[in-house]
């Protein structure tokens, strides 16, 4: 069987061999200068695979700054981050049973930036406060001092990590700036925030599966010729970065912010061409 050579690049030549109706072998003799073609290619492949960019996820559920600060040294400085995420404040000003005065948290949210610049991070971003349903979460604090006026209530709470952001000369991912755009913190089903309309459940302080997605698209103008292949990131806070409610929880994989963020950062310096993230991982193999 006889295969043109000029349009392909192939010799001719294609010798079969056949046993009870089965091809047992097929040999096709490349051009000399195809081959070296193919082979320049895949070395050229292998040689500019750019190292993924490691994306750890340290969220706790539940923590305010003060329990940040108390883990700083083992989740954060511990992994040597090039770039640091920094998410508190819903516990600190929302958590009846874990309130931080407004004083105490701006020191301790300073307190981390000068820890992290000390050991070496090069960029520090924080985010701000997602607006919540008020009605859900009242349910669960009815003795919160700003029971009536949540949104009151934690306001200055917002107005100092942006004041601490502007007076570090820190970039200001603005999640409550996001979700307002989006609808606000309602209970309709297409809003980011968790209700029982979207996830059937009364929460109002999480964000949606697509919530998470979006915060994740915030940090990546922050980032974007900065970061750099090989380098780490680590995101830093309490539930909203751990995930609750969704797949991954605690990790970089399934749908939390960091696992969207591993994505969007990887696909940047062309370090992976997954369209999405990576299957809920293992503690141990987080950032991968």
């Amino acid at each position: 069987m006889a295969v043109p050579g000029s349009a392909y690049g192939f010799q001719e030549g294609l010798a079969l061999s056949a046993w009870n109706g089965y091809a047992m072998e097929a040999r096709v003799a490349l051009q000399p200068s195809l081959l070296a073609t193919v082979a320049a290619l895949c070395a050229a492949r292998a040689v500019a695979a750019p190292d993924p960019i490691a994306v750890l996820n340290r969220g706790i559920g539940g923590q305010t700054t003060r329990e940040g600060l108390a883990r700083f040294e083992r989740d954060v400085l511990a992994a040597k981050p090039d770039h640091l995420l920094l998410y508190f404040g819903m516990n600190d000003s929302a958590n009846s049973g874990k309130l931080v005065p407004l004083e105490e948290f701006r020191k301790n949210l300073q307190t981390m930036i000068d820890r992290a610049r000390a050991g070496g991070t090069e960029r520090v971003v924080l985010v701000t406060l997602n607006p919540v349903v008020a009605e859900y979460w009242a349910l669960r604090h009815p003795t919160h001092p700003g029971r009536d006026d949540l949104d009151g209530y934690q306001r200055p709470y917002d107005e100092a990590i942006r004041a601490v952001a502007k007076g570090n000369g820190l970039p200001l991912a603005d999640l409550r700036r996001l979700v307002e755009e989006h609808g606000g913190a309602t209970k309709e089903a297409d809003s980011l925030i968790c209700n029982e309309a979207n996830v059937k459940v009364r929460d109002g302080v999480h964000l949606t599966e697509e919530g998470y997605r979006l915060l994740a698209e915030l940090f990546e103008p922050v980032l974007r010729g900065k970061v750099k292949p090989g380098q780490t990131v680590v995101c830093f806070g309490d539930s909203l970065t751990y995930g609750s409610g969704v797949a991954g929880q605690g990790t970089s994989g399934g749908r939390t912010y960091p696992a969207w963020l591993w994505l969007g950062l990887n696909r940047m310096i062309g370090a992976t061409d997954r369209t999405t993230p990576l299957e809920p991982l293992a503690k141990a193999e987080e950032g991968m």
